[in-house]
């Protein structure tokens, strides 16, 4: 089912779905009214006042957007979820209408979280079972009432039938004219008409032809007339009886009281048997009236129950079609179970596959943070070695600061230098901060570890979710035999799970879609952290390597002599400079550490001219000593020209300072005096020294010059605040 998630016509069916629903949920509304429940899909939204038009709009398919487009496909499927929620809700509300309940509750029911559907459809299944009972106590009343009518209808004629053949022509002609209207009533009700005539015929018949003895022609009481009082009295005795039956109040019964106390059998006189017969006309009267009123209630329910008959046949064939339907559904819920059982094992397979997947990229991403910290450590132990070189640097700085407190530098090369310790700060403070985000780094992908590792955990709780619901699912089908409704309700929770089960699967889809990018989004930053750290790296050396150059050939790279400036306050300007002298020294040791390991290089590669190996300091002072041909410096000398040059010390421990300058090593000439000879030969030392000193004859002839300017220009600048 994955591959039709997004599909245009699966968006449009489920577009079309909608629309006839709403249409249905509007119809039932209009017969049941709103039904005020919060909706399935917007807990904080009433579901009759979801307006789906714009809703629809939004979510439509779209052409190119895979995504968006599954996305409206499960939002749709979640509409309709709603709308069919809201129409079992509404069936119930009709139902509880019928049945005479409040529906006042259901209708005003508070916004609050959103109704169950299992709920909804317990519900409207208990109305409709409350419906269907209803409806067979009525049918069993309706059933009772026509029984009884017949009964009472049997009742009344067998009586009347014995009085007409029993009773005198004068008693018979006074019940016939009493019964009449009673009697046209109830044929007019029912469908008895032929036989009431065809009794009214026969008593005229026997008026006729039947003698009797009245009161005028006879004496004495004759046996006619004491029979005849007899029938009376079993007549008034069975009315009785019928009016004490159906609780009815009866005259016939105080008349028979005063007649059993105060005469006998065959004695009563005309008087007497006309009031008789008048309290016997009223009770009939009133039976007559209560069978009318039993008529007229039993013709409806005879007439609901031969539709209801009817009905019954056409719900029995129904119930014969739907057998049938049955049938063939269980045969289609057996296959499609079988296919169900079939993809539930090809997701489980699936479902292990992207766990294993998980769990691989789980131990690649552990993997990749336990190299990221490796390299953190390193990069913190980098930084620690820094520090302390710091460290080391500034404490050597102090010590130096403390012994050239006098000497003087260049303004120019102090101001070039601060720049350059700002931007090595700026550069250190960049790195400590690159560290930071990677710190910061390393802790994300640990809370991302941990998130992967809960998610795994979600994932195979809900494999045993899934697992559960198959269980239920079986037992579910064991039990869809015991009845349709039954069997229906559980096919429709069967599709519901199957839309959880795939929605769920979407969502795991998404998922791991959405690690994967995060995956290749952290290799993509991680190799970004790394070509900024090497480009660091690189620059870092770059800028060490263009320091040595600076310090070591500092009057080919120096710019332009200008006039010195100054920050007004001397000790300010004394302390940059001491700062930069210490910066200038430490870098020039360097260069001497580094000239003193190639002269012993040197040294060992002359063993065979079996020369003396001396230090670097005796042999610039053995050198000095051969170009003067041994004749001492005075003291005063070089006081004076330690005056006149403050970088002479510089110079001799470079050994080019004013040696190259005067002339007194071979091979570097002054420019300004191209023609002048050396003070002496060349020695052998001397032609060993030249190529170990390798600086150009340009730098050696223009360096004494310019130091003695900068010199003046740093006296000058710090003379004039001293003058003001």
């Amino acid at each position: 089912m994955s591959h039709l998630l997004g599909r245009q016509d699966c968006v449009d069916s489920l577009r079309r779905d909608l629309t006839d629903l709403q249409g249905t949920v509007l119809d039932v509304f209009s017969r049941t009214g709103p039904i005020r429940s919060p909706s399935w899909k917007f807990p904080n939204k009433l579901s009759c006042n979801l307006d789906l038009v714009p809703l629809l709009e939004q979510y439509d398919f779209v052409e190119g957007e895979e995504e968006f487009n599954q996305h409206s496909h499960i939002v749709l499927l979640e509409l309709v979820v709603d709308r069919l929620v809201l129409l079992l809700q509404s069936f119930s509300g009709f139902t509880e209408g019928m049945l005479g309940g409040q529906r006042s509750g259901s209708r005003t029911r508070a916004a609050g979280p959103s109704a169950s559907i299992g709920l909804a459809v317990r519900c409207c299944w208990n109305n409709l079972l409350r419906l269907g009972t209803l409806h067979q106590c009525t049918l069993r009343q309706g059933k009772k009432m026509e029984q009884g009518a017949f009964s009472l209808q049997a009742e009344e004629q067998v009586p009347s039938r014995e009085n007409a053949n029993r009773s005198a022509p004068t008693l018979k002609s006074a019940e016939n004219s009493n019964l009449s209207c009673p009697l046209s009533s109830a044929s007019h009700r029912s469908s008895g008409k032929e036989s009431t005539t065809c009794s009214k015929s026969s008593i005229a018949k026997d008026t006729r032809t039947v003698g009797c003895q009245t009161l005028e022609s006879a004496l004495v009481p004759c046996d006619a007339c004491s029979r005849t009082q007899a029938s009376l009295r079993e007549v008034s005795n069975a009315l009785i009886a019928v009016c004490q039956t159906q609780n009815l109040p009866s005259s016939l019964s105080r008349f028979m009281e005063v007649m059993d106390s105060s005469l006998e059998n065959g004695q009563l006189s005309a008087s007497d048997l006309a009031y008789w017969a008048s309290e016997q006309s009223k009770d009939l009267a009133r039976i007559s009236k209560h069978l009318a009123a039993l008529l007229g209630t039993v013709q409806p329910l005879k007439e609901s129950l031969a539709a209801s008959e009817a009905q019954r046949g056409v719900l029995r064939d129904q119930l014969e079609r739907m057998e049938r339907v049955l049938s063939l559904e269980k045969e289609e819920h057996q296959t499609r179970l079988r296919e169900l059982e079939l993809r539930l094992e090809k997701m489980n397979a699936k479902n292990t596959e992207v766990v294993n997947k998980l769990q691989g990229e789980q131990e690649e991403l552990r993997k990749g943070t336990l190299s990221l910290e490796e390299k953190n450590s390193k990069l913190r132990e980098e930084l620690s070695l820094q520090q302390d070189s710091l460290q080391k640097l500034e404490q050597e700085r102090q010590e130096l600061l403390e012994e050239i407190k006098t000497r003087l530098v260049d303004r120019e090369v102090t101001l070039g230098l601060e720049e350059r310790v700002r931007s090595l700060d700026t550069e250190l403070s960049s790195t400590q901060l690159q560290l930071d985000k990677e710190r910061v780094k390393c802790q994300s992908l640990g809370r991302l570890q941990e998130s992967l590792q809960a998610k795994q955990k979600a994932l195979l709780q809900r494999v045993d979710a899934l697992d559960r619901e198959c269980e239920e699912l079986q037992q579910r089908l064991a039990d869809s035999e015991e009845g349709s409704a039954e069997l229906q309700e559980r096919l429709s929770q069967s599709s519901q799970d199957r839309a959880g089960l795939q929605a769920e699967l979407t969502r795991q889809r998404a998922l791991t879609e959405e690690l994967q990018k995060e995956k290749e989004r952290l290799e993509q930053s991680v190799g970004d952290l790394q070509g900024a750290v090497s480009r660091l790296q690189g620059q870092l050396q770059e800028q060490a390597q263009k320091e040595r150059l600076l310090v070591a050939f500092p009057d080919l790279c120096s710019p332009t002599p200008c006039a010195p400036q100054t920050t007004g306050d001397v000790l300010l300007d004394m302390e940059q400079q001491m700062q930069a002298n210490s910066i200038r020294i430490s870098v020039l040791e360097e260069e001497n550490s580094r000239l003193r390991n190639s002269l012993n290089k040197l040294r060992d590669s002359t063993h065979r001219r079996e020369m003396k190996v001396l230090s670097p300091q005796q042999l610039w002072s053995h050198a000095d000593v051969s170009l003067t041909q041994g004749k001492p410096v005075p003291a005063a000398q070089s006081r004076s020209t330690d005056d006149r040059d403050p970088y002479s010390g510089i110079g001799q421990e470079l050994g080019v300072g004013r040696k190259a300058s005067a002339g007194e090593i071979p091979g570097y000439r002054d420019r300004r005096s191209p023609a002048a000879p050396s003070l002496s030969s060349p020695s052998p030392t001397s032609y060993r020294l030249a190529p170990a000193i390798s600086l150009p004859e340009e730098a050696s002839a223009i360096s004494p010059c310019s130091r003695l300017r900068q010199a003046s220009h740093s006296r000058s600048s710090v003379a004039r605040p001293k003058r003001k």
